[in-house]
Order: structure tokens, then C-alpha cells, then sequence
């Protein structure tokens, strides 16, 4: 596969902090002593958005905004470049050597198809979750459930903001006390650790869990 050129084109910003990609995983690096990253985003919205969506540029773009970045430290910037290099020499994309591995100095790429709501989208598994199975709720978004829904993260927050309406007092929404939109990674965690969905099986679980560990 020819390489890419985006030599020009800087890291986007991030959404939940208005810097650069590169200049926040140098802060988190220096301010907690982190030695390897596992980078997460979404497929959609794509961060070139004259492109098609797909999974694998948007993968090697990152790679190589990481090489060149003036912030990172050199080795982060170096297993960059090694792995944007190695990736776009490949015939394809599944044409790789092993799975991805966490060591020190390195960035793993995870790139969320379709996105990563799409591992919440599963009426009953959310029911369960927000302890309203069997309920009949005004507001319930009683469609849209398809994992591959661009509006999922809509579909989401609609849920949750019905089954508050219902449920006001329940022990969860005391603890969590705003919207989907508003603390994305509280709801995160709250709908993983409920083990109602099937994380494991979904597209994001099964990439997640070909990471390896750094060896001892």
C-alpha cells in the first residue's frame, strides 16, 4: 500500500480538552510518569472529513502526525514512525505480524468501528442497565438500536433521560446525577460495569483484547 503523505496536517484537537493530541499525551506523560498509551477514538465522525470513513487511513494518519510532532518525547515519536512505516508497506491491512503489544514508549492505536456508543446498543442490555426493564417510559427511544446508528450517542442520552424522568430517586441517578452528553465517561463506566451488554463479543472488546501486556 502506497504510504501516506499528511505531513501538513496537524493533530486535531481533542473534544474534551482544547489542545492537540500530541501535546496532551506529553502532559499526561510527564504529570503521571506514563511509560505506553492506548489511543481510542471513533470512526465517525472521521477526522477528515472530505474522506470516506475507514478505519486503517484514519489509523495510519495518526501514526504519522505522532512522528512529526514537535511535542512528543522522542520515543513515543520514533515507535510512531516504525509503526506508520511498517503498516503502510503492508499488502493489507490484516497482513500483520502480531498483535499489537504495550511497551514502553509505545502508542497502540484503537480505532472504534462504527463508534463507540455502538457497544451500547442494545435495548434490553440498557433497560437492565438503568433498572427499568419492563417499563414504559415517556421519552424511551423505542427505534434507532442498530449498532451501526451514527446517532447513537442521541439514543443513548435519550434512554438515560427517560428512565431519570421515571425513576428519579433511584440510587443511580443520585450518583450520577447529569445526562449522557454531559459525563460520558461516568455512564462509560456505570454500563460496563453493569455487565448487562456483551462487551466481549462486540468489535471493540474483541480489539481491546488483543492488546497484550507489557512482559515483566
Amino acid at each position: 500500500m502506497a504510504a501516506m503523505q499528511l505531513k501538513s496536517i496537524k493533530l486535531r484537537r481533542t473534544t474534551a480538552i482544547h489542545e492537540p493530541l500530541d501535546a496532551l499525551l506529553e502532559r499526561v506523560r510527564v504529570n503521571h510518569r506514563i511509560d505506553c498509551f492506548v489511543v481510542a477514538w471513533d470512526l465517525v465522525p472521521p477526522w477528515d472529513k472530505e474522506a470516506a470513513k475507514c478505519r486503517w487511513t484514519e489509523t495510519l494518519a495518526l501514526y504519522e502526525g505522532l512522528s512529526v510532532s514537535d511535542s512528543l518525547d522522542r520515543r513515543f515519536r520514533d515507535f510512531a514512525a516504525n509503526r506508520f512505516t511498517e503498516m503502510s508497506r503492508r499488502n493489507r491491512p490484516s497482513a500483520r505480524r502480531s498483535p499489537a503489544e504495550l511497551v514502553a514508549g509505545s502508542v497502540v492505536a484503537v480505532c472504534m468501528e462504527p463508534l463507540f456508543e455502538s457497544t451500547f446498543m442494545d435495548e434490553r442490555a440498557m433497560r437492565q442497565s438503568l433498572g427499568v426493564q419492563g417499563r414504559r417510559m415517556k421519552g424511551w427511544p423505542s427505534t434507532g438500536w442498530e449498532r451501526n446508528n451514527a446517532r447513537a450517542s442521541e439514543i443513548i442520552g435519550a434512554a438515560v433521560d427517560a428512565a431519570r424522568g421515571a425513576t428519579p430517586t433511584a440510587p443511580l441517578f443520585r450518583k450520577i446525577r447529569q445526562g449522557y452528553e454531559t459525563l460520558k465517561t461516568e455512564w462509560g463506566i456505570h454500563f460496563i460495569e453493569s455487565r448487562a451488554f456483551d462487551v466481549k463479543h462486540h468489535p471493540l472488546g474483541k480489539r481491546l483484547a488483543e492488546i497484550r501486556k507489557p512482559r515483566k
